[in-house]
């Protein structure tokens, strides 16, 4: 039995609050990427009959308990949060973290579609100050998409699991390039902006 067969079998005779918890768990414990977490809750709604719309807020609701929780540490510049972000992290953003920590809504509600680098939003949130309400608020917006859409992928592809959750790789390395594209794209317009803007001499 695969790795993925085993969480789908796991997470099928899941009660509501075991739905919760491995939400709660999903992005920082559990060692397979969020999204394969979602999909095989998905499934698992689908096999069991369960309301969609009760089980989405529920997971939403995990997710971003986890996500204040790293929220609160990064804000504290905890040193496991810090020695976390170093290690993963640094040698990836560190030259654009200024562009970063000014755009951080935007770093907030887009990280969160971003396979394995969901950690960046709440963690420039936190590092930023920004207020507890904003977060928030960027968090759920992200969530009220992103959560149905994953969860809904499993419940209407459930017999195909197995190869939606091998895709995930192939879908990770698009995610990042097109995001990394993005980046620069960002970056030069804002340096033709600023240029533009600068009085002549």
């Amino acid at each position: 039995m695969t790795e993925t067969q085993e969480l789908i079998q796991h997470v099928v005779t899941l009660s509501y609050g075991g739905i919760f918890l491995i939400s709660l768990l999903a992005n920082v414990v559990i060692p397979v990427p969020e999204e394969v977490v979602l999909l095989a809750i998905g499934y698992a709604v689908r096999a069991e009959h369960r309301p969609f719309l009760l089980v989405v807020p529920i997971i939403m609701a995990g997710l971003l308990i986890s996500d204040l929780v790293l929220y609160y540490f990064s804000s504290k510049s905890n040193r496991f949060v810090m020695a976390f972000y170093n290690r993963l992290f640094k040698h990836q953003v560190e030259s654009r973290r200024a562009w970063l920590e000014r755009h951080v809504k935007k770093v907030i509600f887009f990280s969160r579609f971003l396979v394995q680098l969901r950690f960046l939003g709440p963690f420039f949130a936190g590092q930023t100050k920004v207020s507890l309400k904003i977060f928030v608020l960027y968090e759920v917006l992200a969530m009220i998409i992103y959560v149905p859409l994953v969860v809904g992928a499993g419940w209407l592809f459930h017999n195909s699991l197995e190869h939606i959750v091998s895709g995930i790789n192939v879908i990770r390395n698009v995610v990042l390039v097109v995001a990394g594209a993005l980046i620069v794209i960002s970056l030069f317009r804002s340096i033709r902006k600023w240029a533009l803007q600068k009085p002549s001499l």
